[in-house]
Parts: C-alpha cells; structure tokens; sequence
C-alpha cells in the first residue's frame, strides 16, 4: 500500500513536472527583429488601415464626381382614389363619385452650364484623393518612426539591465571579500556599508531599468496590436558598416526631403482642394442651363372606350396610356437672385479655409525642415559620440581592471574605486545608446529622402 502510494505521487508530480516544461517552452521569449516588428505592425496599425479607407473613399469620390456629367433620370407611378365632386383632367368633365387615377411619367434632365460647378468639384475631388494617398504613405512613416524608436528605447533599456545586473554581481563579489577583511581586522566596518548602501542603490536602480524596459516593450507591442501580449525577445541591429560614411550636404538632403515628403504633398494637395471648393462655391452664383425631357401619361376611371356610341365601360389602364401619352422637351434656365445671403456666407467661409490651407502648407514645410535639420544634427553627433566612444572603451576598461586590483590591495578607497567603475558602465552604456541613435536618426532621414 506505501508503495502504491508512492508511485502515484511520483506519477503526479511527474505529470506536474510535464505540465511546467510546457507552460515554460509556451512563454518561451519569441525572439524579433526590428524588420519583424515593422512588418507586424503595418498589418495591425489602426490608424494606418483607416488612412487607406479613407483613401479609398476619396477615390469613390472623384468616380461619383465623373459621374455626375451623366444626365439624370426621374421616374414616378402611382395611383390615387378619390371621393366627390371634382375636375378629372383626363375626362375633361366634372365628375361627382369615386374615381380612381394613376399619372406615370419618366423625367430626363442633363445640365448644359452651371457656372463650370461640376469641373471645380472634380478637380477638388482629385486634389482630396491625393491629400488622402499620400497621407496614406505619411502614417506609414510615422509608425515606422515609433516603432523603430520604440525598439531601439527598449534595447537601450535592456543594455542598462544587463549593466546594473554586472554592477550587483561585481559589488556583492566585493562585499564578500571585504566582508572576510573586514573580519580579520584589515578593512574597517564603515568600507562593509559603504559598499552595502551602494549594493541597495544598485538594486533600486535596477528595478527602474527594468520598468523602462517593461513599459517600452509594452509601447512597442502595443504599436504593433499583437493579439494576447507575447513575450519577445529583442534582437540587436548590427552596426551600420557605413557609419563613418559621408553624408550629404544637409542642404541637399533637405531638396530631397522637400520633394519626397508624403505630408507636404499631402498639404499641398489639400490646399488645392480649397481653392477648387472656392472656385465651386462661387460659380453657385452663375445661372444654371439645363435641357429636360418628359414622358408621361394618364389613367382615370371615368375615361370610358366609346361614349359617344353608348360604350361607357372604362379603357383598361394601358390602353390609356398608350391614348393618353405625353412628350415634353424644354430648356430650363434658373437665375440664383436671393437666398438669405447663404452663397455670399459660404464663399466667405471658403476664403477661410483657403487660408487656413495655405497655412498648414507652410506649418508642414517648416515641420519638415525642423525635423530633417535635428534629424541631420543628431546623426552628425551620435556618430562622433561612437567614434569616441569606441576609442575610449577600451582605456576605461583597463582602468577599471587596474582599479580594482588596487583596491583589492587596499591602495585606494572605495570612492575612487566606484568613480572606475561608473566610468566604464558608463562607456558601456553610451556605446550602444550611439549605435542605437544613429541607426533611429539616419532611418528617419531615409524615410523622408526616399
């Protein structure tokens, strides 16, 4: 019986055992690359699918202005009873009773000249289709821009863990030899807390690495709306090989950003659009042209076949309006006279918006040279920052290994052990902060090169 007891409790545990190894292989980090993560989020991005829906809206909208050129065409049935004493058009006579009555008819009307309304609204239609196509491709620049900025943060945060985690490891190494020192009499107590309060400090500061780390994963995973929050692990770009590569002058990168630049084209487009709208709202105030057809007929209960030979029963309903048909052709001139000053407001508030246009044009140009120029600046520095840092990492490491040795001995304080220590976390830190920087500045530059 204790035997059996005790296989099955090693039978449980080790189905438990199963069950762990694979609730660990599935949260298992999924590892990602920057490409990965762009690709993921062009397919999930909200606000880049409704720039495309919008887009294609803009599309329905110029087919529905083509359109509109095609005449139009009207057609109405319908049949009426009536109880009294009245005039029947149809009969011709007074009629006192019940009739019934029925007037189809099918109305074709094309606008010959509308002050060149339809024109304007076409080439307004196409302005905004533009505006929105090429919105289109400045979402899918400015997610790209946070995605990237977001991965690259995140790795500049996990690099700070790793450093923090090596700085624990290093101290509490320290702490243990001093502790024995300290013990035998050849290091004072205050050296043990002073490298205990710098092991706490450590920590905190570790923690707080860890929530950047966390919270910019999160921004990151949150940018590509992945469905159930998986864990992934960030892979690290390799080093540009053209870092120290010459770049243009910022003056010719501008040329080139001022041309390719979806939100300038984007501005541009739609200030077109507003100056269509204006053209549209003031030729309201021309007269309109139009040619209209008519096509009808009529039914009535009291049109009898043959009166005047005694047969009072009444025609059938399409023998009627076969005998009753009407054909009608006419131009139509309307003269806009007065509408409560509607037209004259409208065209005031258009002039408005021309004006707000013409503005946001010029707001997107300097936004645009604003961002190239920082963009430019910030590749210029972090590649110099890179450059000296590599050249410096080497020298801070060998002054640490030198420090700590002494310090080991006994030759130096604790202070100027930690200063050793700080500098070279800090190259350490810098060196991927740069790469990292330079990567994230040089692709904005492409993206709004071309």
């Amino acid at each position: 019986m204790k035997n059996f007891t005790i296989r099955a409790l090693l039978q449980k545990l080790g189905g438990l055992t199963v069950c762990l190894i694979l609730a660990g292989v599935a949260q298992a980090q999924v590892p990602i690359s920057l490409e990965k993560s762009l690709e993921l989020a062009r397919q999930n991005n909200v606000a880049l699918r409704q720039a495309k829906y919008n887009s294609t809206r803009a599309d329905i909208g110029v087919r529905r202005s083509k359109y509109s050129y095609l005449p139009s065409i009207t057609a109405s049935a319908d049949v009426s009873r009536s109880n009294g004493l009245f005039f029947d058009n149809v009969a011709g006579e007074v009629k006192r009773g019940n009739t019934s009555t029925s007037q189809p008819y099918l109305v074709g009307q094309v606008v010959l000249f509308d002050g060149f309304t339809k024109l304007h609204e076409l080439k307004q239609a196409k302005h905004n289709a533009n505006a929105y196509t090429y919105a289109v491709q400045q979402a899918e620049i400015d997610f790209e821009t946070n995605v990237t900025a977001y991965y690259l943060q995140a790795l500049v945060d996990r690099e700070n863990i790793h450093i923090a985690e090596d700085r624990i490891k290093l101290l509490q190494g320290q702490l243990e030899k001093i502790e024995i020192q300290e013990r035998a009499g050849v290091r004072a107590q205050d050296e043990v807390y002073q490298i205990k309060a710098q092991l706490a400090t450590e920590k905190l500061n570790l923690i707080t690495h860890q929530n950047n780390f966390r919270r910019d994963k999160l921004q990151l995973v949150q940018e590509m709306n992945v469905e159930g929050n998986p864990d992934y692990e960030l892979l690290t770009p390799d080093t540009p090989e053209d870092i120290n590569m010459l770049l243009p002058a910022e003056a010719e990168i501008m040329q080139r950003a001022l041309g390719h630049s979806p939100g300038v084209k984007s501005s541009a487009a739609t200030l077109d659009a507003a100056k269509s709208n204006l053209k549209v709202i003031r030729s309201n105030f021309s007269p309109t042209l139009s040619l209209e057809g008519v096509y009808g007929s009529n039914y009535s209960s009291n049109f009898y076949v043959d009166p005047e030979n005694g047969n009072f029963n009444t025609m059938p309903y399409f023998d009627q309006l076969d005998f009753n048909q009407r054909k009608v052709i006419g131009l139509n001139l309307s003269i806009p006279v007065f509408n409560g000053l509607i037209r004259h407001f409208d065209a005031q508030t258009a002039r408005l918006d021309l004006h707000n246009a013409e503005l946001d044009f010029i707001a997107s140009q300097n936004q645009l040279r604003q961002t190239v120029q920082q963009a430019y600046q910030d590749v210029l520095a972090a590649r110099e920052k890179y450059n000296t840092v590599i050249a410096n990492l080497d020298y801070t490491q060998r002054a640490f290994s030198s420090a700590k040795r002494r310090y080991e001995l006994g030759n130096i304080d604790f202070f100027f052990y930690m200063e050793s220590l700080n500098n070279m976390n800090k190259t350490q830190a810098e060196l991927l902060q740069s790469k990292c920087e330079f990567y994230f500045k040089m692709r904005i530059l492409e993206l709004y090169m071309g």
